[in-house]
């Protein structure tokens, strides 16, 4: 058994993961301020008294990556693996500069390709909505990085005096009459909207008669739900790449 940590803007997911899939999982806000200790105190919680082989971490806020190492190592004794371009993954990374390449992004290929196989596409619906692309020859070849839902909500509300932030709850309609319905169809609907037509473009592009579309992240099943794509919806993508990751690097440490 494996601790797998994600590392997200807005939370932090932790699991106890296994060849069966996730035991035991738990969420806390990402504090970029806080010490070991907060992390600390949170993964106790979860690991206390669980004997553990490695520790697996995607991270997108490298901030707090030196804390949340001394807290995993403090708990557990063990120094834990962070995902980056360098480790063994199974993909041949197009990326200009693959140390560029998101840890979350690496790890959800990972976990894309090993479960689903390729060509994939895969559509992560967070704080920020990304698009990976992986070929028939494993290779990561890009994407695509988008303002999430909440994200483009929140950043109306700031900057537009006259628009409130509101509840992300889906509607129906495609014209609104009210001010709130007119925000959720221009941030939920034309989100969806958005994916497709990107899907279109990519499909279109690399001339694929099949590919295999993956959505994961936070708000994946609200979305993919108004989408004229039809794709798998699988929120633990990330855990089941953080368990492959760790199973090709175990000896890196």
């Amino acid at each position: 058994m494996i601790l797998g940590i994600d590392v997200g803007n807005t939370n932090i997911v932790a699991a106890l993961i296994d060849e069966s899939g996730i035991c035991k999982e738990y969420r806390y806000d990402t504090d970029k301020k806080e010490s070991d200790l907060y992390h600390k105190k949170h993964l106790k919680t979860l690991v206390d008294k669980q004997a553990l082989n490695g520790i697996m971490i995607s991270s997108v806020v490298p901030e707090i990556n030196d804390c949340l190492k001394q807290a995993c190592i403090a708990l557990t004794g063990l120094s834990p693996i962070f995902v980056n371009a360098e480790l063994k993954t199974g993909l041949n990374i197009r990326y200009d500069n693959p140390k560029k390449l998101g840890a979350d992004l690496i790890t959800a290929a990972v976990g894309a390709v090993k479960k689903y196989g390729s060509p994939v596409i895969i559509v992560d619906i967070g704080t920020a909505t990304t698009l990976s692309v992986i070929n028939e020859s494993n290779e990561y070849l890009g994407g695509m990085i988008a303002p999430g839902p909440s994200t483009a909500m929140k950043a109306l509300a700031a900057t537009a005096s006259q628009l409130p932030e509101i509840e992300l709850i889906a509607t129906d309609k495609v014209i609104g009459t009210n001010t709130v319905d007119c925000m959720k169809i221009g941030i939920l609907t034309a989100h969806a909207a958005m994916i497709d037509g990107m899907l279109d473009r990519v499909i279109e592009s690399l001339y694929l008669n099949t590919v295999c579309l993956i959505a994961t992240g936070g708000r994946c099943e609200d979305i993919t739900n108004m989408c004229v794509h039809k794709m798998v919806c699988d929120k633990n993508l990330i855990f089941y790449g953080l368990y492959e990751l760790y199973k090709m690097n175990c000896n890196a440490i």
